[in-house]
């Protein structure tokens, strides 16, 4: 259990340093189902942004 809290501390650390200006909750999955897209956005910045935590929350759920 202390191996997979470890493991999920090393991941959001890791997506705080990629993503320094975006406050993310520890549960990434909920976060993902509840994001609204700003209006004035740039959509490649976006996808980019959202593939990310994507792959986060995939690595927590794996647990690798």
């Amino acid at each position: 259990m202390a191996a997979r809290a470890s493991f999920a501390a090393l991941v959001h650390a890791e997506l705080a340093e990629e993503l320094p200006d975006v406050d993310l909750d520890e549960d990434l999955a909920g976060f993902l189902e509840r994001y609204e897209s700003p209006a004035c956005t740039d959509a490649e910045a976006e996808e980019e942004f959202l593939d990310t935590v994507r792959q986060a929350a995939e690595r927590l759920e794996r647990g690798y």
